[in-house]
């Protein structure tokens, strides 16, 4: 399940990192999410994974952290990874099923 948060609704390290990369830098927040997720059958475990969209140009950040009921190696780290235009216009229209399901979100009208 996924939910659009505040940044101080993310835990406390993602948090730090995003207001010293905004120190630096005036990048866009583009959406702060939250994703929760039951990884076993048992479904006894939640994880937590809360993501920071940063966009600087034609490149999109994003920063992650996790939170995972009774821990995990996982949790209080950030994780980062990014894009730029040309690697989403590449997935766009050569990926398939990604590509698809790309191509008719694009499609539809844009909600804030």
């Amino acid at each position: 399940m996924r939910e659009e948060i505040l940044l101080t609704d993310c835990p406390q390290v993602l948090q730090d990192r995003i207001n010293q990369i905004q120190q630096k830098h005036s990048y866009d927040i583009i959406s702060v999410q939250k994703w929760e997720t039951t990884p076993f059958k048992d479904k006894t475990i939640v994880m937590s994974d809360f993501r920071v969209f940063l966009q600087y140009g034609y490149e999109v950040a994003i920063y992650k952290s996790y939170v995972t009921t009774g821990g995990s190696p996982l949790d209080g780290e950030v994780y980062f990874s990014s894009m730029n235009a040309a690697e989403i216009i590449t997935i766009a229209t050569k990926a398939k099923w990604i590509g698809d399901d790309l191509r008719n979100v694009l499609n539809q009208p844009i909600k804030n």
